[in-house]
């Protein structure tokens, strides 16, 4: 991605001084994060070096014919994303709000969060936009925090403004490459779009809003005072556990390649039999047998065998690493590939991933908020009203997410009778379908069938009303 004169935007033409102050301080802010976000990105990605010690005796022919990589820290991003299901929204009094149902599928919100995601845990932040389409309609867009900056307001507890790059393209001065053509510069009240005309020069049009913030939301993980957007889940102690284990896999390779071919050696040798077995040292080792004779002295030449190093302390020290791994990030043992001896029993399971449902109960609180604020500010760009103009159901919207705890079907169903027996009418909601493991799609079946079954018992009591002979004829 072409980056690197980003900063000529600062120069758009029809960009207002005070604007081009702002976003020459956000980009700032978006160069000084860069460098760690292609770090964490390539932890992610696991596309990182063994780091060395100072002490390591390898040829470097050797450490460059060895491929190696460690997933653990995109297990430590996809484990807590996949427990954040979100499930949509619902507004007080209206349980099935059709304007917004239309909303949240036209701007696909739900499987754009759950794309998303994993770039917030990783990062530490995303950001979502919110805007009006040419057609009319509001739209929807989230951000990587590759991909956006922001400068937070500690007072309104939300974004003061912030940036986001948008239409990445080909173009004549970047050859093969796709590179931001256009940036959306958000600030209370305002938008303005900036579009590159080459590759130094942009041009700036700035619109009103019918809001008095930002038309964009940040998704902040575990956000503390000194990083209020949010911190990584690839933390300090996840990178330098995935440095050792690739230097432990490292020498264990090596360690292995001498397991399955031990070092011998031939003391003794005279120097015509030195010279014969040295031309080639391989078909000597595992082709042949090797023949010598005694010396003038009648000296025979000794052989042996160097005893090869056990790979078992290498396991044993990324059971170790897997151990601190889990602890740090709530990721259980077995998800990081360390199988026991024993197998598991259901109530370990569960005790295993209860600080991984812990962590995603906090972080969908977290979440709710933001996806909240998003769907407000949509439906005051809908209405072409501010938020204030919005009824009370509508700023009262809630998200909904789903439990972060993973049980079986089976429960799901049990839990689901057992609190019909004792809440009336629970069985009749679209929430006890859910439940027992139906899908949308089915329960939308599901219900079709009852209104339809619901409207033609209406008939026949109308009908057999009418007759009086309770025949419908």
């Amino acid at each position: 991605m072409l980056t690197d004169n980003l900063r000529e935007s600062i120069k758009a033409y029809g960009l207002r001084d005070d604007l081009r102050g702002t976003l020459a301080e956000l980009m700032d802010v978006y160069y000084t994060r860069q460098r760690r976000n292609a770090m964490l990105s390539d932890y992610y990605d696991g596309n990182v070096m063994v780091k060395e010690l100072g002490i390591d005796v390898l040829p470097d022919s050797i450490k460059g014919s060895i491929s190696l990589s460690c997933d653990w820290p995109r297990k430590a991003v996809t484990a807590l994303a996949d427990r954040s299901k979100f499930d949509g929204f619902v507004m007080p009094g209206r349980p099935n709000d059709t304007e917004l149902n239309r909303l949240v599928r036209d701007c696909n919100i739900i499987s754009a969060y759950s794309r998303n995601l994993h770039s917030q845990l990783k990062h530490g932040c995303m950001f979502a936009t919110v805007g009006l389409a040419e057609n009319g309609r509001p739209y929807v867009r989230f951000h990587s925090a590759e991909n956006g900056a922001a400068l937070w307001d500690d007072t309104h507890e939300r974004i003061a403004c912030g940036f986001v790059l948008s239409n990445y393209k080909r173009t004549d001065y970047s050859g093969k490459r796709y590179v931001p053509t256009a940036i959306y510069l958000h600030t209370p009240g305002e938008v303005t779009e900036l579009v590159r005309l080459n590759r130094s020069e942009w041009a700036a049009a700035t619109s009103a809003t019918p809001l008095d913030r930002p038309m964009m939301e940040a998704f902040r993980y575990a956000p503390t005072g000194e990083h209020p957007l949010g911190t990584s889940r690839i933390t300090k102690q996840v990178i330098d556990l995935t440095d050792d284990v690739l230097r432990v896999r490292l020498y264990m390779a090596v360690s292995g390649a001498l397991f399955a071919a031990p070092q011998k050696y031939l003391l003794g040798l005279s120097d015509e039999q030195y010279d014969a077995l040295s031309k080639s040292k391989w078909s000597t080792y595992i082709g042949s047998v090797v023949m010598s004779t005694t010396d003038d002295n009648g000296g025979k030449p000794t052989f042996g065998q160097l005893s090869p190093v056990s790979p078992q302390p290498y396991i044993d020290i990324i059971r170790n690493d897997a151990a601190l791994f889990s602890g740090a990030t709530g990721v259980p043992l077995h998800s990081l590939g360390i199988i026991h001896d024993n197998p598991t029993s259901a109530e370990a399971i569960n005790a295993a991933t209860s600080d991984l449902c812990i962590m995603a109960e906090k972080l969908n609180e977290s979440n709710r908020r933001s996806l909240e604020a998003v769907a407000v500010m949509a439906m005051a760009v809908a209405a072409g009203k501010p938020i204030d103009g919005l009824d009370e159901s509508q700023q009262a919207v809630e998200a909904h997410f789903k439990s972060p705890n993973v049980s079986s079907i089976a429960a799901q169903a049990d839990a689901a009778v057992k609190i019909a027996s004792v809440v009336p009418g629970f069985a009749e909601t679209p929430v006890f379908f859910e439940m027992i493991g139906f899908d949308e799609a089915t329960i939308a079946r599901i219900e079709s069938y009852k209104a339809r079954e619901n409207g033609l018992a209406a008939l026949r009591d109308a009908l057999n009303g009418g007759t009086g002979d309770g025949i419908v004829g």
